[in-house]
């Protein structure tokens, strides 16, 4: 009996132990990220039903910070098209963003975190791939322009491991510079690495 409780106390401290080892490596200061997102934009699936692609990717880099928020640092392409006679006219936006996330919410054990993110967005957007002048004559009157603005990001992550979380993203954007629309609505699935 006496034999069976020091096994139990052994066995209940190295069950401990492990425990606080998995949550140790999450939300560190100083650990750094690299993530793939990609998604929908405006209607939330990558095709309409005309066959229009409406879609989004994204590559980010993250470092957390003291207090368990994290810069991001990222490089961002949609797309949008609109469809006209029959023809679908891209406009492809590709910008930088810097972003700041703060948690909201969280679990005890910060397995899932929901992050509230403000970014400042640059870039360059194209329309008709630099063409104004369309198959039937008519021409495109929104050309080729630099573009700013800012995004506000919910963000849900869930740590899968200590290494690799799943990120669902919900983004506006309001992009200035452009006259073929402001704002847009990015909902995304992601992947996070942590490198260090």
């Amino acid at each position: 009996m006496y034999m069976q409780r020091i096994l139990f106390i052994l066995t209940a401290a190295v069950l401990s132990l492990l425990a606080g080892e998995a949550y140790a490596q999450r939300d560190l200061p100083g650990q750094t990220g690299i993530q793939f997102t990609t998604g929908g934009v405006n209607h939330f699936l990558s095709w309409k039903s005309g066959g229009e692609c409406h879609y989004f990717t994204s590559l980010a880099f993250t470092h957390t910070n003291c207090n368990r928020t994290y810069w991001l640092y990222g490089l961002d392409y949609q797309i949008k098209e609109y469809t006209y006679e029959n023809k679908a006219i891209p406009k492809a936006q590709f910008t930088g963003e810097l972003g700041y996330f703060i948690p909201v919410l969280w679990d005890k054990g910060r397995n899932v975190c929901l992050r509230i993110g403000l970014s400042a967005l640059g870039g360059f957007e194209t329309v008709n791939r630099g063409t104004s002048l369309l198959p039937d004559g008519a021409t495109v009157t929104n050309g080729d322009c630099f573009i700013y603005g800012g995004g506000l990001t919910a963000a849900f992550e869930t740590y899968l491991t200590n290494r690799v979380m799943l990120l669902l993203q919900v983004k506006e954007r309001a992009l200035f510079g452009t006259d073929a629309g402001n704002f847009h609505t990015q909902v995304g699935l992601g992947v996070r690495l942590i490198i260090n």
